[in-house]
């Protein structure tokens, strides 16, 4: 009987000795995968940080570039002085991006007697956008093959090309499929000796102009956007100016502007802002008109491109 138990307490010690033996051989197995989890995760999360770093690079140089693009478009705005003979002029320009897809200038087109100015939107913003802008203002640059201008035999050997014949030619350099774009435009011609506006618009919003005692006075004449290949010739319209009087030429940006509620800023409020700060100096009127369209969105962020360009004819 002893010795029975003797030999059960024996094997009870080995079955102890043998659990204890892979008990410990699984806290070893356990042990290493820990480690090996350990350093795989340490390997990844250096990996981690390594692209975090790479991604943080690449957004500054992104960064960069598009402040230098955003540098671009601003060179291609307006640098003749905010004056000249019998006008005052003064804008407000602001992308909803770093770059966007308004674009704006004012030049003269020979010696310091015709201005020509032109507003352009082209569909959507950002980089492609603005890429069609650039190209467009270099258009405009110089003669540039007669876009502004049309050779003739008699001095001063060119005549003036009427805004609906530069709307045509940029609708034919311009078909929706080249940049799977379009734009929309008002293209104008400043007498400012005899105060007198040719203008052609594309389906843009037309501009606008000031006088006492009447209700901002729309000028519509022209087409349809540019890019359509002349399906609707575009025409000229003419308008006989008076010392007094302002022009205003403005993207949708400003008239689809939506306040926090979902509400547009709307033609009629617009309208009726310009009525009220007709009779301020030009640059006062635009900027007035920017605050309070701003006020009107309690500071919500603009949800397209915004331009405001204002003439005034001065006595």
């Amino acid at each position: 009987m002893i010795l029975q138990d003797s030999r059960s307490d024996y094997d009870q010690l080995v079955r102890d000795l043998m659990e204890y033996k892979a008990l410990r051989k699984d806290n070893e197995i356990n042990n290493q995968l820990l480690k090996e989890l350990v350093m795989k995760y340490s390997a990844a999360e250096q990996k981690l940080s390594l692209l975090n770093r790479e991604l943080v690079r690449k957004q500054e140089l992104l960064e960069e570039d598009l402040e230098a693009a955003a540098g671009i478009q601003q060179a291609l705005l307006p640098k003749m002085p905010t004056s000249a003979e019998k006008l005052d002029i003064a804008w407000r320009f602001e992308p909803c991006e770093h770059v966007g897809g308004d674009i704006f200038n004012v030049f003269w087109l020979d010696d310091h007697r015709h201005l020509g100015c032109y507003v352009l939107d082209v569909s959507g913003h950002g980089v492609p956008a603005a890429m069609v802008t650039v190209s467009v203002s270099q258009m405009f640059q110089g003669e540039n093959g007669g876009l502004t201008r049309r050779k003739q035999e008699e001095p001063p050997f060119y005549r003036l090309a009427s805004p609906a014949e530069v709307l045509s030619m940029l609708d034919d350099a311009y078909p929706i499929e080249r940049f799977d774009k379009y734009f929309t435009m008002t293209y104008l011609i400043i007498d400012t000796k005899d105060l007198r506006l040719q203008y052609s618009n594309a389906a843009h919003p037309p501009p606008l102009l000031l006088r006492k005692g009447i209700a901002p006075e729309p000028l519509k004449r022209g087409g349809t956007i540019v890019g359509m290949g002349g399906v609707i010739p575009f025409e000229d319209g003419q308008k006989t100016l008076a010392p007094g009087d302002k022009l205003i030429l403005h993207t949708d940006g400003i008239t689809e502007y939506q306040n926090r509620e979902g509400t547009l800023f709307g033609d009629d409020r617009f309208h009726e802002l310009l009525e009220q700060m007709k009779d301020r100096p030009v640059a006062e009127l635009v900027k007035g008109v920017y605050e309070e369209f701003m006020s009107f969105g309690d500071g919500q962020k603009i949800q397209d491109d915004v331009t405001l360009l204002g003439f005034e004819f001065l006595l």
